[in-house]
């Protein structure tokens, strides 16, 4: 009896790869990392951004919502006791009063004639911060010398109670009577209204962005800060004062 011979064929796709087939393979797949972890970065830089940027319009949020509010009352004297009025204004800082409500009883929203403490309101930068009134913060040195919390001060009660805080810089400019502006007006019952310009820097500086712009104020002038990478946000607004001049 013969041997019998066995012959073992080769399966269907059993083959391995190539070695250039795992070559195509490991560089596509390559290209396919690359262009996801691409992506990835791209989406974190935005969110980033964005990130900085809504933290500086919070910032700003309450001090835009309580400053104009109170600003437009300047002067308001429902009795006519010419009591309220505009008692200071600068580049850098204003304080006014208002008659809204009855000292004896607060709760009670009736004008009386005459001046709480809590109605003779200053906003501004406190001691030390802008130190040559130019409404850059220098902390006592050189400008731009980092950040500063913008005050709200109201009389008798302490300094000036942080509404924003880092800012770079600050600046008041006003709206005479026959529309010419002035950042030191003489005349104080001369003002209709209040130009407010606000420079907001982030918290924290970003790995992913350098600054090298420069703002212009409602006055015209230009703040050029430090070169750095801070993202930043300039805000200006006319806030008129309706009870001025009547």
């Amino acid at each position: 009896m013969l041997p019998v011979k066995h012959s073992i064929a080769p399966r269907l796709g059993a083959a391995g790869f190539t070695l250039v087939e795992l070559m195509i393979a490991l560089f596509v797949s390559g290209l396919v990392m690359a262009a996801v972890v691409s992506i990835y970065i791209s989406q974190l830089k935005a969110y980033s951004s964005s990130d900085d940027i809504a933290s500086i319009q919070q910032n700003l949020r309450g001090a835009l919502a309580v400053m104009p509010m109170e600003i437009r009352l300047a002067g308001c004297d429902p009795t006519e006791s010419t009591v309220p009025k505009i008692l200071a204004a600068s580049r850098t800082n204003i304080r006014f009063t208002m008659d809204t409500k009855n000292n004896a009883n607060p709760r009670q929203n009736i004008p009386d004639g005459a001046i709480d403490g809590d109605e003779d309101i200053a906003y501004g930068f406190g001691a030390g911060v802008d130190n040559n009134g130019d409404g850059i913060v220098d902390n006592g040195g050189a400008n731009w010398s980092g950040a500063a919390s913008l005050g709200r001060q109201i009389a008798n009660a302490g300094g000036f109670q942080p509404l924003a805080d880092n800012i770079e810089a600050l600046e008041f400019n006003y709206i005479l009577d026959d529309g010419t502006t002035s950042l030191a007006p003489a005349n104080l019952n001369r003002i209709r209204a209040v130009q407010l310009s606000i420079l907001a820097r982030t918290a924290n500086p970003s790995s992913d962005f350098f600054h090298t712009g420069s703002y212009t104020t409602a006055s015209g002038a230009v703040w050029t800060p430090n070169q750095d990478r801070f993202r930043r946000r300039l805000v200006v607004t006319t806030i008129q004062c309706r009870n001025m001049g009547y």
